[in-house]
C-alpha cells in the first residue's frame, strides 16, 4: 500500500512451447537458428494455404492446463484476431479467444497464497522485430511458432508477489518440459498491468499496461516505478491514461507506446480453416500424465536432504544446473560432495572461465562423478582434487592419469605410516606432554609434519587413527 492506494497486478504470459515444429505448419521450430531460414508459406499467410494443428503444442497445452488446476476444454476451437502490424503477415493471427484450452485455474506462489489464472489459450507467435541500424528488419522463423498465453486475475498486490508469481511460474514451464523459458530468447515474456484501488474501496482506476519486459529484476522495477508514478497523479486529482507503455532499462522509467486497444477492435471471428477438433480420452490421459518431478516435489526431496533452501531455489532457477547435481547426486549417494562440487566449485570454474552450463556434457559429468569416487574412498584429500578439477575440466583428463602425472597416490600403507608417524614423534616428543589438554593441536601439528614430510600425500584419515593409537600407547606406558 502505497500512500493509501492498494496496487492491482494482473500479468499475461506469452510463452513459446519447445515443439519441433511450428503451430499450424511442418517449419521448423529453433531460436538458435540463422534468421528467415525456418519459413513456411502457412506462416507467411500465402493464397492457397491451409493451416493445420500442432498436436504435440496442444498436448503440452493441456498439460499446463492439468498443472495450474484448470478445467479443460475437450473441443480445441480457434479463432481469428484481425489485426494490421508489420510482424504480422497474414493480417490476423489465429488464437483462442472464445474458447480457452484452460480456464479457472491457480498457481501457489507461497505464504499459502494462490494467484488465480483466469484462462490460458493457445495461439500462434509473430515475426520477430528488431532495429538495426535505424531500420526495422523482420525474422520470420518466429511467426507460427506455438505459444500458450497465461493470464492472471488482478490477484497481485506487489512487485515481489508478481516476481514469485512469475519464478514459480517459469519453473513449472521448464521443469515440465513445456517451454524453455529462456527470456533472453523470447521464450518467455511478461505484459504486465497495474492500477491502483483506494484501500478500503472496491472502485480501480485506470490501469496500464507494461509490455515485454525482458527480466525478472526489470519488472520489479517497472512495477514500482508505475505504483510511484500513478500514486503522484491520484494524489494531485490527475487522471491515468489506459495506455501500453515499455520499459526503458537506462532511464529506469516506463515510456508511452500507444493507447491501449480494445478488445473489440480486433474483430474477433471464428477461425473458418480450422474446424473444431474434439479430443479423445486417450490424448487426454496421455498428454496430462507427468513423468518429470515437479518443482514442489524437487524441494520437498532436497529438503529432507538438508539441502538449504537457498541451495534448492539455485537448483530451481537453473534447470541445466539442476540436471548435472540431480544426475550426479544419484550415482554417488552422497549429497554433501555433491553440493560442494556442483553447486560451489563448478559453478564456480564456470563463472570464473565464463563457460555457460552447457559447456559440461555427459563426459564432463562422467569425470566429476569418477572424482567425487576418489575423494569417497579416501584415494585424495580435497586439496588435491582441487587441483584436479580444472585440468580434468579444461583438459578431458581421467582424474587417475592426473593423480599419477602430479605424483598424488595417496600413501595408505598402515606400516609405512606407522613408521613416519613414529619418527615425527621421536623428532617432536615434549609435544606429547601437551595431550591429555590439547589433544586436537597435538594432533593438527603431528599430522601436518606428516603432510610435510610425504607432501600432501599420506592420507588423512587412515593416519589420524594410526596417531591416535600411537599416542594412547606412548603415553599409557
Amino acid at each position: 500500500m502505497i500512500s493509501n492506494f492498494i496496487p492491482v497486478i494482473g500479468i499475461e504470459v506469452h510463452c513459446q512451447l519447445n515443439t519441433k515444429a511450428k503451430m499450424f505448419s511442418d517449419a521448423k521450430h529453433n531460436n538458435d537458428d540463422p534468421v528467415n531460414t525456418n519459413i513456411s508459406p502457412i506462416d507467411l499467410g500465402l493464397p492457397g494455404t491451409l493451416p493445420t494443428v500442432n498436436k504435440f503444442a496442444v498436448s503440452k497445452a493441456i498439460r499446463l492446463a492439468h498443472l495450474l488446476h484448470m478445467e479443460i476444454d475437450h473441443i480445441l476451437r480457434f479463432d481469428r484476431k484481425n489485426y494490421f502490424y508489420q510482424d504480422l503477415p497474414k493480417g490476423y493471427q489465429i488464437t483462442q479467444q472464445f474458447y480457452p484450452i484452460g480456464k479457472n485455474g491457480y498457481i501457489e506462489i507461497g505464504n499459502n497464497k494462490k494467484i488465480r489464472i483466469q484462462r490460458i489459450h493457445i495461439e500462434e507467435d509473430t515475426a520477430k522485430e528488431m532495429n538495426v541500424n535505424g531500420h526495422i528488419h523482420l525474422d520470420y522463423n518466429r511467426a507460427g511458432v506455438p505459444l500458450i498465453e497465461i493470464v492472471s486475475e488482478p490477484d497481485i498486490h506487489s512487485a515481489e508477489e508478481a516476481v514469485s508469481y512469475l519464478v514459480n511460474l517459469k519453473r513449472l514451464l521448464v521443469f515440465m518440459n513445456i517451454s524453455d523459458g529462456k527470456m533472453e530468447n523470447g521464450s518467455l515474456r511478461a505484459d504486465i498491468n497495474v492500477s491502483l484501488s483506494i484501500f478500503g474501496s472496491d472502485k480501480k482506476n485506470q490501469r496500464v499496461e507494461i509490455k515485454n519486459v525482458n527480466s525478472f529484476a526489470n519488472i520489479a522495477k517497472a512495477i514500482n516505478y508505475e505504483i510511484e508514478r500513478q500514486s503522484e497523479l491520484l494524489l494531485l486529482n490527475k487522471k491515468i491514461d489506459e495506455v501500453t507503455l515499455k520499459w526503458n532499462e537506462q532511464t529506469k522509467t516506463t515510456e508511452f507506446i500507444r493507447s491501449k486497444l480494445k478488445e473489440d477492435q480486433y474483430s474477433y471471428q471464428v477461425e473458418p480453416n480450422i474446424l473444431p477438433i474434439k479430443l479423445d480420452n486417450q490424448f487426454l490421459k496421455e498428454s496430462i500424465q507427468i513423468n518429470e518431478k515437479t518443482p514442489n516435489e524437487i524441494k520437498e526431496n532436497y529438503s529432507k536432504l538438508g539441502v538449504s533452501e537457498k541451495m534448492i531455489d539455485q537448483l530451481l532457477d537453473d534447470y541445466d544446473l539442476y540436471k548435472i547435481f540431480d544426475y550426479v547426486f544419484c550415482s554417488t549417494k552422497s549429497i554433501n560432495l555433491t553440493i560442494t562440487w556442483i553447486l560451489v566449485e563448478l559453478v564456480s570454474f564456470l563463472k570464473n572461465h565464463n563457460f555457460s552450463m552447457n559447456w559440461v556434457d555427459n563426459k564432463k559429468i562422467n569425470l566429476i562423478i569418477k572424482l567425487l569416487g576418489l575423494l569417497e574412498s579416501n584415494k585424495i584429500n580435497g586439496k588435491q582434487a582441487k587441483i584436479i578439477f580444472p585440468i580434468m575440466l579444461l583438459e578431458i583428463k581421467e582424474p587417475l592419469i592426473i593423480m599419477k602425472e602430479k605424483n598424488m597416490v595417496q600413501i595408505t600403507d598402515e606400516k609405512v605410516l606407522t613408521d613416519l608417524l613414529n619418527k615425527i614423534i621421536d623428532q617432536n616428543i615434549n609435544m606429547l606432554s601437551n595431550y591429555n589438554n590439547r589433544s586436537e593441536r597435538v594432533l593438527k601439528f603431528y599430522l601436518g609434519m606428516l603432510m610435510k614430510e610425504t607432501n600432501g600425500q599420506a592420507n588423512p584419515n587412515i593416519a589420524n587413527k594410526i596417531l591416535i593409537k600411537l599416542i594412547k600407547n606412548r603415553i599409557n606406558k
